[in-house]
């Protein structure tokens, strides 16, 4: 398995030094501007930690603002490690987790129920 940081760099539109993350927030048009859901990864967070954490609490996070839990349109993750910021696109934070877990979406999708009913 590759390592999971990889993995998020790979799929984010956007690396940044995480000290600039308010000012590229502050780019986006007002109107038009995404949903953003933060993460911040201390030193160290294996990957069961986004698994059995950080996913299922997004999952959550999207069905209580109405948004689709397994398609979160609209919707920019920003990941702090280090010194860095990843933005990641919501459907490519999902891909993330597909990729690593090794999941089709069928059973990306029993997972996100399991998520919800937590």
């Amino acid at each position: 398995m590759a390592d999971y940081l990889d993995t998020l760099a790979a799929r984010a539109f956007r690396i940044i030094p995480g000290v600039q993350y308010n000012a590229v927030r502050a780019e986006f048009d007002s109107s038009q501007a995404p949903v953003f859901y933060e993460v911040v990864l201390g030193e160290g967070k294996p990957w069961e930690y986004l698994r059995d954490r950080i996913y299922p609490a997004f999952a959550r996070f999207l069905r209580d603002r109405s948004l689709d839990p397994e398609d979160p349109k609209g919707m920019v993750v920003a990941v702090f490690h280090r010194e860095r910021c990843f933005l990641l696109d919501g459907r490519k934070f999902l891909e993330v987790f597909k990729e690593v877990e090794g999941l089709d979406s069928s059973s990306f999708h029993f997972r996100v129920l399991h998520w919800l009913a937590q």
